[in-house]
């Protein structure tokens, strides 16, 4: 159990948590209410959405999650013996769900398709769509955190009648296990995400590779990225996608495809809200580049 002092310090960084993360929806809110942007503006803004998502929401969420789970498990109140802290629970669950599968999505999706330039029809239609849906994700997601605030000061709904209550040492052993997995499968998807991130792509002579056409396959997380180079007179005269995966954000990398051409490099910019799909597209050129060169 948490002593007077640890429990006031716990709750100092559960409110600073939660600050952050209203703070850092509301600015999302605010910048994606600016109008009147020409496309440089336009990108900048979406890629501040896109890093206050990143690097405030997302770690703020979870850290409120966690000084949750510690405030519930190392004091009397527990996870589960009163309804108020289970709805608090159920709460933070369909946050988690709004974030995650409208908010995310969206913004990953506005700062992709303005990197990439709303030059076609497909691509404005699709930036309109998922702007549309990012103002009422944020405003739902803030409506859901004033009411667990609210069920945390009111507390609305008295203890639970508990048959077989779990000791508390059984608690906490499932509870550090589950934390200890989440944490390590976190990391190892991350920096396993970050080592095709930051992946080297070297730039071939292209003036050492005969006129052809050239295939090259990247994989990763068991999908194969594979491209048809087409060299002519030492330039890369045209890239084809044969194989990605089917989703928004893989074609959205494919924008990559005309910054090679122009740049005549597969080390380009990746394009960002898709940017490890993009360095499998760079590393697939690269492969190509590099076998007919051998």
């Amino acid at each position: 159990m948490l002593e007077k002092t640890g429990r006031r310090w716990l709750r100092v960084i559960h409110i600073f948590f939660i600050a952050s993360l209203t703070g850092g929806l509301a600015s999302i809110l605010t910048i994606n209410l600016i109008g009147n942007l020409d496309p440089r503006e336009l990108y900048i803004a979406n890629y501040s959405i896109y890093a206050l998502f990143n690097r405030v929401v997302t770690y703020s969420f979870f850290g409120v999650v966690a000084t949750g789970i510690v405030y519930s498990v190392f004091t009397h109140w527990g996870l589960t013996r009163h309804w108020w802290i289970i709805g608090k629970w159920t709460g933070t669950v369909l946050l988690f769900l709004l974030v995650w599968v409208v908010l995310g999505p969206a913004i990953n999706g506005m700062v992709a398709l303005s990197d990439i330039g709303l030059d076609n029809l497909k691509g404005s239609l699709a930036y309109t769509e998922y702007h549309g849906a990012l103002a009422p994700a944020i405003i739902a997601a803030l409506v859901i955190i004033a009411v667990l605030i609210s069920i945390t000061i009111f507390r609305p709904w008295g203890q639970r009648v508990q048959k077989h209550e779990m000791r508390r040492s059984l608690v906490l052993t499932l509870t550090g296990v589950g934390v200890i997995l989440g944490v390590s499968l976190g990391i190892m998807g991350y920096l396993d995400l970050e080592s095709y991130r930051k992946m080297e792509i070297s730039t071939p002579d292209l003036s050492q590779i005969s006129d052809g056409s050239y295939e090259g396959i990247a994989s990763y997380a068991g999908f194969d990225y594979s491209v048809q180079v087409l060299v002519i007179k030492g330039k890369i005269s045209d890239i084809k996608v044969k194989e990605n995966r089917e989703s928004p954000y893989a074609r959205f990398a494919e924008g990559v495809i005309d910054r090679i051409l122009i740049k005549q490099t597969p080390n380009v910019d990746a394009i960002t809200g898709a940017t490890t799909t993009s360095k499998c597209l760079m590393k697939a050129v690269e492969i190509a580049l590099e076998g007919a060169s051998e």
